[in-house]
This record gives C-alpha cells, structure tokens and sequence, in this order.
C-alpha cells in the first residue's frame, strides 16, 4: 500500500507522469480474480498541494516525494501492529489470570523456559507455544482434573482452527505439561490429554489438509531438464544453487553449508571417482564422526559440482522465484526430492541412494524421497 509515480511517454506530446494510490488489502481487492490483487486510484491534481507534490516537479523529485511519504506510511502501519499485539498480549494476560493465580504462571515460565536454556531461538518458539496453549485454555476454560474426561473439547478446537498434526502434538505436550505442573501445586491427580488417534486423527487431518491445499504438500521433484530449461534466464548463482541442489540431493541448509570449508570434505578415490563427504548438522542423536555422509561423483552431470563448490559462487533463491520457475508446487526441497528418481534412473540400487541421502533407513528415502508421479522401468 503506498504512492505511485505513473510515467507516461507519449510520442507526441513531452513525458508527463501522474500520481496514484494502490492498495493490496483484502478490503479494497475482494472481487478481484488476479493472482496478486491490487487496487489503483488516481489522486487528483487538487490533493497534490496537501501532499507536497507540484506539477513542475520532474519524475526523479516526485518519486523521491512518494518514496518518502511510503516510508512514513510503513511506519505508521508497523505501530499500529505493535500496538494491536500488545493489546491482545494484555487481553490475554487478563482472561489467563482470571482463571490462573499469575504466582503459578511465572514460576512455570521460569522453571521451564528461562531456567533452562539460554537458546534465545528456543525461548522464542516456547514462548510462542506457550501463548498458543493460553489462548486454547482461555477458549476450552477447564479444569486440568477434568482434561481426560473433557479431551474432545481439545480435538474439538484442533480441528476449528486446523493445525497440523505436528503443531497438535507439541500444544499437547507444553499442555500437559502446565496441567501437570498446576495440579501438582493444587494437590490434585492428573491424567494426560492423550494425542488423538483414529478417527478423530484423520479427522484433525483431513482438515488440515483442505486448509493448506498445495501447500502442505511436499516438494514436487526438480529434474535437470527442467533446471537447463531455465538457465538462460536464472541468476547464475540461483542456478548453481539448484544445481548442487539436484545433482547431490542435499538439504538447503546442508548447500548453504558448502560456503564453509570445514563443512565438507574431498576425497579422490581414482581417475575417474571423488568422494564428497558432507557433514549433517540435522543429525544431533548420533556422535560427530558419524554426521559424514557419503556422495560419490561419478555422472557427467556431477562433473561441474566440485567447481561450483570451490568458487562458492551459489545462493539460495527465494521460494517464490523456484515456484515461479517451476511450478506452484515445487520448493527449495526440490532438487532433494527428486534425487532418488534420478538415481535409480542410472540404475543405482535404492540402499547406496538412502545412504547418499543420508537417511537411517530405505524405507524413509522409499516413502518420503520417491515420487509417485514417476514410474521406472526396464
């Protein structure tokens, strides 16, 4: 939302320019069919004066003039968010301590969130998990002694506001854990709210996923046919990022890695063969030795890679220029995703590609990493 300076070149008469307001709210765009809606209106040449614009003014002056009052408009629309969070941060504090004494409340935030770890990431996600497990029990308003016999009231709001079954189960837990730690101090007995299983799960499910549509989905897989269809018109360093991306299956945090040399490593096996060695650092349950993993270099299409990787001329693109590239349902895991099908068209067996991958086990590279949109053949 801000001010637009319109230049208008016509080819007989001088170049004139005109001042326009656009707006992306929903409010203002709620009939439009277009993929990025927007709103346009001309501000006429009687508000210019209020604005501090003039007619003389060239279009480098003008379009510093609106530059500038979009600035002031940021800033205005940053504070008034700032001030609508606080007040439902306050509004919530109030309903939570209506029914919670505040004393409980901060002895559970310190015991368990800023008595353990000095993580300020972590804190953050806790915290945020914490305010969400207020606001249910603000909503559901039970007795933790009553949670087990009330459970559905839980599944109930779960499948109100759709959350996926992931985002489900750490409520539950943080949930749990406050129940536990309150009835404790009240001398009652508790008996945990129990993840939902069944039908209730498929139905909690079966919501999430019409919410989300396509975007739920996993990475549809990027080939290299469709990588070189691109590359004249794809920043160099984009392409080269999706090309480590798809020739060695890695994860987008495990390319971004390759800029740090000690993150990898290079072992010539023969004339023909290089081993690269690649640490995980997803993998926090298993010692440090065993974070390697293990992806020989022997395709013509893998022969660029370890330039690449040399230069460090690579970078992550954005989400949004993979999806306009490549289709709205292809994300940065597209390269990974389509690793194991590309594999097993060069006839590799599906246990050396899991450990490439660097998965504990084939039948996560089978259920995860094969598509299902490619069948392979002899």
């Amino acid at each position: 939302m801000g001010y637009y300076v319109r230049v208008f070149k016509p080819k007989s008469k001088p170049e004139h320019w005109k001042l326009q307001f656009t707006s992306h709210k929903k409010e203002h765009t709620k009939n439009s069919s277009a993929i990025k809606p927007k709103k346009e209106w001309d501000i006429p040449k009687s508000r210019w004066y209020s604005l501090e614009f003039q007619p003389h003014m060239t279009v480098e002056q003008a379009r510093a003039r609106a530059k500038q009052l979009n600035s002031r408009l940021h800033l205005k629309q940053v504070e008034e968010r700032r001030l609508a969070l606080e007040k439902q941060k306050t509004e919530l504090d109030l309903k939570f301590m209506a029914a919670i004494p505040d004393l409980y409340k901060q002895e559970f935030e310190q015991k368990y969130v800023f008595g353990r770890f000095d993580d300020l990431e972590w804190r953050r996600r806790f915290l945020l998990r914490w305010k969400a497990v207020q606001k249910m029990l603000v909503e559901i308003q039970l007795d933790p002694a009553d949670w087990y016999d009330e459970m559905f009231r839980f599944y109930d709001y779960f499948y109100k506001y759709k959350f996926s079954f992931s985002y489900i189960r750490k409520l539950l837990q943080l949930a749990n854990l406050w129940g536990y730690f309150l009835s404790r101090k009240m001398g009652q007995t508790y008996v945990r709210v129990p993840v939902p299983r069944g039908k209730e799960r498929a139905r909690l499910l079966e919501a999430y996923l019409q919410k989300r549509g396509r975007e739920v989905c996993g990475s549809d897989p990027l080939t290299p046919e469709e990588l070189q269809r691109v590359k004249g018109v794809l920043n160099q360093e984009n392409y080269n990022w999706l090309y480590l991306s798809v020739w060695l299956g890695l994860r987008p945090i495990e390319i971004d890695q390759l800029h740090d040399p000690t993150m990898y490593r290079v072992q010539p096996i023969n004339r023909e063969t290089t081993m690269l060695w690649v640490y995980q650092t997803k993998l926090v349950a298993v010692p440090s030795r065993y974070r390697w993993k293990l992806i020989p270099l022997v395709f013509d299409g893998q022969k660029d890679v370890l330039k690449i990787i040399k230069h460090g001329k690579f970078k992550r693109p954005l989400t949004k220029t993979v999806r306009h590239h490549f289709g709205a349902h292809t994300t940065l895991y597209g390269g990974r995703k389509g690793f194991t099908d590309l594999m097993l068209s060069y006839q590799q067996r599906l246990e050396n590609i899991s450990q490439w991958m660097g998965h504990s086990s084939i039948e996560r590279t089978w259920k995860n990493y094969k598509s299902r949109c490619i069948a392979h053949f002899d």
